[in-house]
């Protein structure tokens, strides 16, 4: 065992989740992995959820795959460790983690991270995925990634007492990662990156159906039921933008407003890897390079960052009175998606 060790990630490109930003940190911008991530996270869905922190409704907006996606991707190879295995194997939480990193493991799991950001007890749990990369013995300090730092995803150091006392306090129903993939257990994943070998091709069948089924805003759950069949309620596509809108309205609307720029982060993040794709495919002599094209996409995605800029200021200034610019940024931002993707759809 090293004294001190810490597995090569980066910044991610996109950040709107934990496990978007987590996959991302691990692969990076390895050229194998880009053949499936430009095939995918095509996809937009949204639906109400209950809120795990406040029990309030929430309008949950993802790409697809979605939190499924460390378990997808076939460039990572993804181990679900229940907390039973994890104290047969090493009695507790720090020597587990710590002997994973030295195989070259990075950890993903909940923590309640109440027990990480407060210096004294609280009476409360705040449960969040923790993507930990790294550890220094002498320090006794793992190396982790979250949104809860800063006020931005950002790596940082966490105690070992910081990690074990957010591990143990967490119960199975609590674990929202495992509750989701109907395990009912509590316990972490363990994820290694697989990327010496190429196991995906660039998929242009899978690309041009999912952009059709995007701009048709066509549900497309049943390229996932393998794995799941919970869809209720599902929006899928550039309706999305609509969900989205009218979920602001709502929060500018509010008696106490509660602004939630989860969604619109996802819409940036959404345009920023189909600005990235269309590069990409441009650069891979899979459609015609066109510059007008890519700098008509780009306006698209600054349209849906001035949004979502917009929603944070208002959110510190209270100031509602420019709340009429969403529905420009949101009109411009689809009038020109749809006719630049209907026109890649035409190339592929």
């Amino acid at each position: 065992m090293a004294n001190k060790k810490i597995l090569p990630i980066k910044y991610p490109a996109i950040t709107s989740w934990q496990w978007h930003a987590t996959l991302f940190s691990i692969l990076g911008d390895d050229e194998n992995a880009k053949r499936w991530i430009y095939s995918n996270y095509i996809q937009l869905r949204c639906y109400n959820i209950i809120e795990i922190f406040n029990d309030t409704e929430m309008l949950l907006t993802d790409m697809m795959p979605g939190s499924s996606s460390l378990k997808e991707c076939p460039y990572l190879i993804f181990s679900l460790m229940t907390k039973n295995q994890i104290e047969s194997y090493c009695g507790n939480i720090i020597d587990f983690i710590i002997k994973t990193i030295d195989l070259n493991g990075y950890v993903y799991g909940v923590f309640d991270e109440a027990k990480i950001l407060c210096d004294v007890n609280v009476d409360y749990k705040f449960p969040h995925e923790l993507f930990i990369y790294g550890y220094n013995i002498e320090k006794e300090v793992f190396y982790a990634g979250d949104f809860t730092f800063k006020d931005r995803y950002s790596y940082a150091r966490v105690t070992f007492d910081e990690i074990k006392k957010g591990y143990e306090v967490i119960s199975a129903g609590e674990d929202h990662m495992f509750k989701d993939d109907y395990k009912g257990t509590r316990g972490l994943y363990v994820v290694l990156k697989n990327n010496e070998t190429k196991y995906y091709n660039l998929d242009t069948a899978l690309i041009k159906d999912t952009i059709r089924e995007y701009l048709n805003s066509e549900d497309s759950k049943n390229h996932y039921r393998l794995m799941r069949n919970r869809f209720d309620d599902t929006i899928f596509g550039i309706r999305v933008y609509d969900k989205i809108l009218e979920q602001i309205h709502k929060q500018l609307n509010a008696k106490e407003p509660d602004y939630d720029i989860r969604s619109l982060h996802v819409a940036y993040d959404h345009k920023v890897l189909m600005h990235e794709r269309l590069k990409y495919l441009m650069a891979n002599e899979v459609i015609p390079f066109d510059q007008e094209m890519l700098d008509e996409y780009a306006e698209v995605e600054d349209d849906m960052l001035a949004a979502r800029n917009l929603l944070v200021r208002i959110s510190i200034t209270d100031d509602i009175s420019i709340s009429n610019r969403f529905k420009m940024y949101f009109d411009a931002a689809k009038e020109k998606e749809i006719r630049i993707l209907t026109k890649v759809m035409e190339q592929l």
